[in-house]
Parts: structure tokens; sequence; C-alpha cells
């Protein structure tokens, strides 16, 4: 007789935390944009492309997905339930609260290029608020970490087009940080196909427990 602990199909190993978490931003273009395919290399481990600035600390709990779906129903004379449903409407979404003052976060949160910006003799850092925002893009990687050694799984997410669309305000307090609440929306790049691609991999990952098939090479999760 099969016992339901036998059917239910339960695997406790598969359940994951982010337990650690970075994330990364690069000024948008199209020329030359390359997909970023994989996280992790039994060779080279973790793999982080080049030019990718890390945002640095983040606040602990404040890192969120979004996702918004609008969905057109089409009814008919007799039927309770809709005959048909046709998804209008599948925008992601990035949310964090950065933690350092540095030129990246200041231009996510500014939406401006200060690049140029030098300081002055005295040391001054100046830059002004633009009359219109510029509405910059940016290639995003955000990489995500439980385990650690050989139990190591990265899962991550690249948004190979993203623009700030939410600042929220700011506090200037004895109590707090100085911080930068920014929420980002992505948008399908037509170089790549898509708004956003998911990774795994690392040492810990174990293919079979998940549901997928060995690699070709037999190499981690093995």
């Amino acid at each position: 007789m099969v016992s339901f602990n036998e059917v239910k199909g339960h695997d406790g190993s598969n359940v994951r935390k982010i337990l650690e978490l970075a994330l990364f931003a690069k000024p948008f273009s199209d020329d030359g944009l390359e997909e970023i395919t994989q996280i992790w290399t039994e060779s080279d481990g973790l793999l982080v492309p080049p030019d990718y600035e890390p945002i640095g600390h983040t606040t602990k709990g404040d890192t969120s997905w979004s996702r918004e779906q609008n969905w057109v129903d089409t009814e008919s004379h007799g039927y309770g339930e809709p005959i048909r449903r046709d998804n209008t409407q599948d925008i992601e979404g990035l949310s964090f609260v950065a933690q350092e003052t540095n030129r990246l976060v200041l231009e996510l949160y500014r939406d401006a290029d200060l690049s140029g910006i030098t300081p002055d003799a005295d040391g001054n850092i100046v830059f002004k608020k633009a009359a219109r925002p510029a509405g910059r893009r940016w290639h995003v990687l955000a990489i995500g970490k439980d385990g650690d050694g050989p139990d190591a799984l990265y899962i991550a997410r690249w948004l190979p087009e993203a623009q700030v669309t939410e600042m929220a305000e700011q506090a200037w307090t004895e109590e707090t940080e100085l911080n930068y609440s920014i929420s980002m929306t992505a948008y399908t790049n037509n170089t790549v196909g898509t708004s956003m691609v998911e990774l795994m991999g690392g040492p810990g990952l174990d293919h079979e427990a998940m549901g997928f098939p060995a690699p070709a090479s037999g190499g981690s999760g093995e």
C-alpha cells in the first residue's frame, strides 16, 4: 500500500532563501549587447560581466520583485464565466533601498549622468537637477546567494533594459542612515527579446531534485 509520504513529493532541499544579495547596474547600450547566459562556471566561479558596477549595501527586507498583469475577459450570453481571457499587460519591476551614497546610486536616484563630474579645487562635488529628467535606461543584474562553499547556489535575474520609474521620499534624521528608495521597471529589449532573464547556478544546484536533467558534461549538481 502506497503511503501519503511516498506520493506527496516534498523535497526540503528545494526550499531556498536569499541569504546574501548583490545588485549591479550599467548604463544601457544596445551597441554590442551580449546576453547573459551563465552566472557560474566550475572553472571561473561566479560571473559578473565587465562594466557592471555594484550598487552597494541595501536595506534588509526591502528588495522585492513585482509583476503587474492585466487580463481582458471575453464574455458570452448564457455563460457564467468568460469564454476566453487575454493577457494585455505583464510588467516586471525591481524595488530596493540603497544605503550607500556613491556615484552610481546618485545617478539612479537623480536620473542623471554624473560620469563627467569632477571635484573642484577644494574637493566639492556639485551637480544640478535637470529641468526635465532624461529617463535613462540601464542594464541591471541582481544576484542572490543561498548556502556556502560546495552548497552555494546563486539565483540571478538580469534586466537587459530597465528604467527608474519611482524614487520614494528621503528622510534626513538622526535615527536612520541616508538611503535611496528606488523602483525600476523592466522593458523588453529588442536585441535579447525579453524583459528579464532568470539564471541559476553554483555547486549547490541539484538539477535532479529541481526536476531538470543533469548537465551534459556531468558537472556540478551531480
